[in-house]
């Protein structure tokens, strides 16, 4: 067994393997990792029985039948995946146990059950050194649930591994699966079969909704398959009304995946249907030169009904890449087909089917969730077959109450008339003696008080709630906390006053006024509290922390000036002046934000119509 073997024993992931080894000591005991047996190809092999023991004796790994896993997965060298392949079809077809069967025996059982030599008789004929691999088969059919399962464990094992290919992720296999089912409930008859793909990955789920597969006879190339329909109780079926044509082009050349495609169009009946999956390069972006020319021949034919951009990240090997869907129906010649782009949407299954249903309908009788009409004439003049982006059309449907709801409500603020701002001022008389004070000496002299925040959660709060969130750099404006939340939550926090001013001095000083009271302060933002006596009102402290004070300074050395109690009163009630046509151009601006969404949403909605004729701008 190699580390990922043992890893996929132990139901870990592979790293977790290598700490084991390093890490000997096991609930306070030392334990050594078992010692490799060999090394193969720069790989540690490792004693099954001595793995087996390991786990077993340090409880480590997730799997608690490690013992009766364990033979699945202790694979001999030099055996090919094919060859368990076929032993497993034999062990199907006779019942007979094949271990410590000598050559003679099991040719003869080959024979006895493939005596038209159909399936597996020259394969068994062609074994090499058997008893080792006679020995394994025997083990994984032993631990695993019936010869499905052991076909099952073996294709996901360390052969599949070694083949180097990095395959279709589970879910593109069943995104395949639906497609290739609403394929069969749109021919409609239980006597449906499948023409599977080459690729034994997709094929293993797509037969169930199907009366069987149908392969060619005298197609050689097709002996795997119908081994594996063997094993997995799959009925081969020699003739059937239509069938649904299953294709994988990924990874061959742009010639040959053209070449396989205009196959399939050409061959499918009246009654077939067939299912492309290759790159969204090929078949869904535009083409230049001879590709261009020969996907445009193929397209000519009508046949195709429906094609899918997939989302990235459903190819293991090209993660980065877009696969696509052809769903082409034979006998079909349309100018027009559905198309759609599913990159970065959430894929329900059904609703797809059901698309791919009503595209091979050609009705316009119902509403699609993902699909759209497009005209065959502009990809044949060498555009895109699938736009990049493209969605369905979609009924206005929403409620037009709200949209309209939502643009009245901004309107009443943004069509207010906003008065102008200014202020008397005029040269001070005489010679003014200045005195500023720290705000570390206020602070000392009882005139200021200090309390810090704390720390918040931000998660999203009701709207409706009352109890706001305000912080220095407003990072928090418009969260709000119900009343009762706020006490359970943090019944010891700092609440403001009116007047309170809330600051941070990192990474730069800010600070803001906060003229309701009743606040929770969002850490690292604390609180000033000026005292009687200060000499400087809220918000001229707040225009000196956000405008004078240098940055990276403490806030104890901050300094303020110190006002007769006329000159404070009087710039204080300057600054409240200019603090609220701050705040209403503010309100405005926010006003102005929510109507353009709300146009924008409502138009293209379909819920708002705007009068170019009533609509003007306000002067």
């Amino acid at each position: 067994m190699t580390l990922q073997d043992i890893a996929e024993l132990a139901r870990v992931s592979r790293p977790v393997v290598s700490m084991w080894r390093r890490r000997p000591r096991v609930r306070g005991r030392e334990i050594p990792f078992p010692l490799p047996v060999r090394t193969v190809g720069g790989l540690d092999h490792f004693d099954r029985d001595e793995i087996v023991a390991w786990l077993e004796e340090t409880g480590r790994g997730n799997n608690v039948d490690v013992r009766q896993d364990a033979p699945a997965f202790a694979i001999p060298d030099d055996i090919a995946l094919e060859d368990i392949v076929t032993l497993l079809c034999l062990h199907v077809l006779t019942g007979v146990e094949l271990d410590g069967l000598s050559r003679a025996e099991l040719v003869a059982a080959a024979e006895s059950a493939d005596t038209s030599d159909e399936l597996l008789l020259r394969e068994v004929l062609a074994l090499g050194n058997t008893p080792p691999l006679l020995e394994y088969v025997a083990d994984l059919i032993e631990a695993s649930y019936g010869a499905a399962d052991a076909l099952a464990r073996a294709e996901s094992g360390r052969l599949k591994r070694e083949t180097t290919e990095r395959g279709l992720t589970d879910k593109l296999v069943a995104l395949l699966e639906a497609v290739a089912t609403a394929g069969r409930a749109y021919l409609g008859d239980e006597a449906i079969a499948l023409v599977p793909p080459a690729d034994h990955q997709l094929m293993r789920g797509l037969p169930e909704a199907f009366a069987g597969i149908l392969l060619d006879e005298d197609d050689t190339a097709a002996r795997p398959q119908r081994r594996r329909a063997v094993i997995d109780g799959v009925e081969v079926l020699r003739e059937a009304r239509g069938a649904v044509h299953v294709i994988s082009v990924v990874g061959e050349s742009d010639a040959a995946m053209l070449e396989a495609v205009d196959n399939l169009a050409l061959s499918l009946g009246a009654a077939d249907i067939g299912v492309v999956l290759g790159p969204a390069a090929v078949l869904c972006d535009p083409l230049i030169g001879d590709a261009e020319q020969r996907r445009s021949q193929t397209l000519r034919t009508g046949s195709l009904a429906m094609a899918v951009r997939l989302p990235r990240g459903l190819w293991k090997a090209a993660h980065r890449q877009s696969l696509a869907l052809w769903i082409l129906h034979g006998g079909r010649s349309a100018q027009s087909l559905r198309v759609a782009d599913l990159a970065g949407v959430t894929i329900d299954f059904e609703d797809l089917a059901s698309d791919v249903v009503a595209a091979l309908q050609v009705t316009e009788d119902r509403a699609y969730r993902y699909a759209r009409r497009a005209d065959l004439a502009p990809v044949l003049a060498g555009g895109p077959v699938v736009p990049r982006g493209v969605r369905a059309i979609r009924l206005g449907t929403a409620d037009a109450t709200t949209h309209l709801d939502r643009v009245y409500t901004a309107t009443l603020t943004t069509s207010e008339p906003l008065s102008g701002y200014d202020v008397t001022v005029a040269p001070a008389p005489g010679q003014v003696i200045l005195r500023q004070r720290s705000l570390g000496e206020l602070l000392g002299a009882g005139q200021i008080v200090m309390k810090r925040g704390n720390r918040i959660s931000t998660v999203p709060t009701d709207a409706s709630a009352t109890v706001r969130i305000v912080s220095a750099d407003r990072s928090t404006d418009g969260l709000r906390l119900d009343p009762f939340d706020a006490e359970r939550q943090y019944p010891r926090a700092n609440r403001t006053e009116p007047g309170d001013v809330v600051f941070v001095q990192q990474p730069r000083p800010m600070a803001q006024v906060d003229t309701e009271g009743g606040s929770l302060v969002a850490s690292p933002s604390r609180i000033l509290r000026l005292q009687q006596g200060a000499g400087i009102g809220p918000f001229a402290l707040a225009a000196l922390i956000n405008e004078v004070v240098p940055q990276g300074s403490e806030w104890q050395t901050w300094n303020v000036p110190e006002l007769a109690a006329r000159e404070s009163e009087a710039l204080e009630a300057a600054l409240t002046a200019a603090a609220d046509h701050l705040e209403a151009l503010r309100r405005h601006e926010r006003a102005l934000e929510d109507l353009t969404t709300s146009l924008i949403e409502g138009v293209a909605a379909g819920a708002v119509t705007i009068d170019s004729i009533i609509t003007k701008r306000a002067g």
